[in-house]
């Protein structure tokens, strides 16, 4: 049965409708009352060592030494990586639990911006930054009991940050992204891992079929992956890495290895939304981001005194009947966060609400059918 997003206005015809909500009896945040960008968290399922259905969620980035109203990165301060690894009971899996995210542990190494996909044996992290530059590193992150125990997987063959990613028939697709924190473009190699078979390594898979892009969602419906939105790299005139802002979508078959540009574009730019895209009913939603219009304006002069914050919209995606749709405006607009999709709820974690600006709220789309 189709699943409908509740009270909300209806915007299209037979697409779910949505609300941002939360529990009214809990304030549920991160356990960093800065917040943090970047971080990653997946759902996992009950076990026989944890018998409750849990979130677990780690790493992120923010500037903790910002001064207030910091506008420059001078005022910002250094930005700091974070290895926390927090865990939540699933919001509406125990009336009688607390769902509010709680430290378990820390991961090997600080860690933002990877890729990131649900296992039986725990949260697999791939790539991402940190303080020492980009990463290659594959990690396993599992719970058992009240321990966090991570497991070092084959590493990616690439160095990669801010990729596309999204899990299709038991496989975790990693696209794009930036190979190094001074890249002046971006990656457009793809590859592919077997999630139950992570000891076989990568395959690479057919190259993007644009320059590559960064920052952009993926997901997966029908058993194809939609990649939509993020932005590509070129140098400007004093070499530095300059963005162009995305709105097109690319369709990737794994059964063929093939790609196809022939997807209705984005109704805007959008970079850096919630990811991966949640998959609801044959439909995928863009959940927020970064729309790119105080960059476009920054870059000829023209940027306002105040940035106006991330996206609040929610966009839907079907690609059966090639349709976007306007699905409503979030409660707050966020960036580079984690979208957990459970059996009724879209749960989105932490973000970055403007440049260097974080939250610790969490964030429920309730789902009903």
């Amino acid at each position: 049965m189709k699943k409908t997003l509740l009270t909300a206005t209806l915007a299209c015809a037979l697409i779910p409708t949505w609300a941002a909500v939360k529990p009214a009896d809990v304030d549920l945040r991160v356990p960093d009352k800065i917040g943090l960008a970047g971080m990653a968290a997946v759902a996992l399922e009950p076990t026989a060592e944890r018998p409750m259905p849990i979130i677990v969620m780690t790493g992120g980035a923010n500037f903790p030494f910002a001064i207030p109203g910091a506008k420059t990165p001078a005022e910002r301060g250094e930005k700091m990586f974070h290895a926390d690894v927090a865990i939540m009971f699933t919001p509406g899996a125990c009336d009688a639990c607390d769902s509010r995210p709680m430290k378990a542990g820390r991961m090997p190494y600080p860690i933002g911006y990877a890729a990131f996909a649900p296992t039986e044996q725990g949260m697999v992290v791939a790539g991402g930054c940190n303080a020492n530059g980009h990463l290659a590193d594959v990690t396993c992150v599992n719970v058992v009991g009240s321990q966090v125990r991570t497991e070092a997987l084959p590493d990616l063959p690439v160095t990669v940050a801010y990729p596309a990613f999204a899990v299709e028939d038991g496989k975790l697709y990693v696209f794009g992204g930036q190979e190094k924190a001074d890249s002046t473009t971006c990656l457009k190699r793809s590859f592919v891992m077997d999630l139950a078979d992570t000891s076989a390594g990568w395959k690479e898979l057919a190259p993007m079929p644009d320059d590559g892009r960064m920052l952009a969602g993926a997901g997966a419906v029908d058993g194809k992956i939609y990649v939509a939105g993020g932005c590509s790299l070129h140098p400007d005139a004093k070499g530095q890495a300059e963005r162009t802002y995305l709105k097109s979508v690319l369709c990737y078959d794994p059964a063929t290895n093939t790609w196809s540009t022939n997807q209705p574009d984005m109704p805007e730019t959008i970079v850096g939304a919630a990811n991966p895209l949640p998959s609801i009913a044959g439909s995928l939603y863009v959940v927020c981001g970064d729309p790119g219009n105080f960059y476009r304006a920054s870059l000829v002069g023209k940027a306002p005194a105040k940035h106006p914050g991330q996206n609040k919209t929610v966009y839907s995606f079907t690609p059966a009947s090639g349709e976007w749709c306007k699905e409503g405006d979030n409660t707050i607009g966020v960036a580079t966060c984690p979208a957990v999709a459970t059996d009724d709820a879209i749960i989105v974690i932490s973000g970055e609400t403007h440049p260097g600006i974080r939250t610790p709220m969490i964030s429920i789309l309730n789902l009903s059918n």
